[in-house]
């Protein structure tokens, strides 16, 4: 049997992508031809199917120059890309497709494909990685604040706030397209939601998505990764080994994911701090850690895959504290299958992986007094950070292991 798996990149972009790798693994485990669906990118991993991927532009750069020529030009194209339709044209006629598989579809394949897949009979799946079906922004956050203006299906709203980019031209954009389809009632023909987190699956339901679609279902992680690094890495990498004691953060530089939060609440302690990733905020993190005098933080800026389990094998813990409704951030997964715990800030579905007391600490988004006091209290017990770690890798193997995700999945496929 084949299932096309959608999407809009094919390369390592974050938390989609891993998934997106894993549920690849785990369909081909069970017999099932993966047929891919994506957009052209120089970063594409390899596949020989690659010719009926999609054409897409980079709307960062349309952004970037805002005309009403490009402002058409985004709006012909992320609403309903014809390019998508005829190639998920071809590949039909090529292959004998059963289940559609979608992930991030929006502004690139767009959701167009949903009404063809259901014309054909093809049951359809889609894992919720983000809100953007019920938020035109796709993160409940509008200037720097979490905004639910848009929950009762108001979408205007995102265009008065400008929640996009800080821009009419782009907020009204994402406006329309919620009213495009939700108006067509593209997203009922959906068959089953799969929601990594309970908040998520509430969300939806609190928008009036029916209960019979939602389905919690977590995510999958090939778990055997982390397993046979630290088999091959275990003389080498131990922490006690390296006599170096750090706590790490992973994760995109921006506003929404609280690492300014983080720096001040290091700042005049004898924690040390380091910090994996890129983003738009990332210069002024950087003046903040110069300015304050925050010595005892690094930024270590992109790391591959290996290099970053590196890191997170030698911490004592690692460190969410996201400011918006983050889903099921797979940064935590990995720390908690390396056996360490973590502190996250208790919103969105970081709560669902940081029990408190018991996996790591949980502390109101946003508050530095709160995150140091956690901070320093696992910082100065590591016979309690080693115990919430062991508690840590059995939570997260219990909610990520490939065979209880194929069992939720497969109960949805074979219905």
């Amino acid at each position: 049997m084949k299932v096309l798996l959608v999407n809009w990149s094919w390369y390592a972009t974050g938390g989609d992508w891993t998934y997106v790798e894993n549920i690849h693994k785990l369909y081909e485990s069970h017999g099932y031809e993966v047929i891919p669906f994506s957009t052209h990118n120089k970063k594409n991993a390899f596949s020989p199917l690659s010719k009926n991927f999609v054409s897409a532009y980079d709307f960062k750069e349309l952004n970037k120059n805002k005309t009403i020529g490009n402002g058409i030009k985004a709006l012909k194209t992320s609403i309903v890309s014809n390019d998508a339709l005829y190639k998920l044209d071809r590949i039909l006629n090529e292959h004998d497709i059963r289940i559609a598989h979608l992930n991030n579809i929006h502004h690139y394949i767009t959701p167009a494909i949903i009404k063809k897949l259901h014309e054909k009979g093809i049951k359809i799946l889609w894992t919720l990685h983000d809100y953007k079906i019920i938020c035109p922004e796709n993160s409940f956050v509008s200037n720097g604040n979490i905004c639910e203006k848009c929950i009762t299906g108001s979408f205007y709203q995102c265009t008065i706030n400008k929640c996009k980019k800080n821009s009419y031209l782009a907020s009204a954009l994402a406006s329309f397209e919620a009213y495009y389809y939700h108006k067509r009632k593209i997203y009922d023909l959906v068959d089953h939601y799969l929601c990594p987190s309970a908040f998520i699956l509430k969300k939806f339901r609190q928008f009036g998505f029916k209960e019979s679609k939602l389905f919690e279902s977590n995510l999958c992680y090939d778990i055997a990764l982390i397993d046979n690094f630290k088999d091959k890495n275990q003389t080498t990498t131990n922490r006690v080994s390296t006599k170096e004691k750090y706590i790490l953060y992973v994760g995109r530089l921006e506003e929404i994911k609280g690492v300014k939060t983080l720096l001040e609440s290091v700042k005049g302690t004898e924690i040390n701090l380091k910090i994996v990733g890129s983003g738009n905020a990332q210069d002024d993190l950087k003046a903040q850690k110069e300015t304050e005098g925050i010595d005892n933080v690094q930024f270590l800026g992109f790391k591959n895959k290996n290099e970053v389990f590196e890191l997170i094998n030698n911490s004592l813990f690692g460190v969410c504290p996201s400011e918006w409704y983050e889903n099921f951030p797979f940064s935590i997964a990995e720390t908690f299958l390396f056996s360490k715990p973590v502190i996250g800030s208790n919103i969105g579905g970081i709560p669902e992986l940081v029990i408190d007391g018991k996996t790591g600490f949980l502390f109101e988004p946003g508050n530095i007094l709160e995150l140091k006091n956690k901070l320093l209290q696992l910082w100065n017990d590591e016979i309690i950070a080693e115990t919430m770690g062991k508690n840590a890798r059995l939570h997260a193997y219990n909610l990520y292991n490939f065979e209880t995700h194929w069992n939720k999945i497969n109960s949805l496929i074979t219905q």
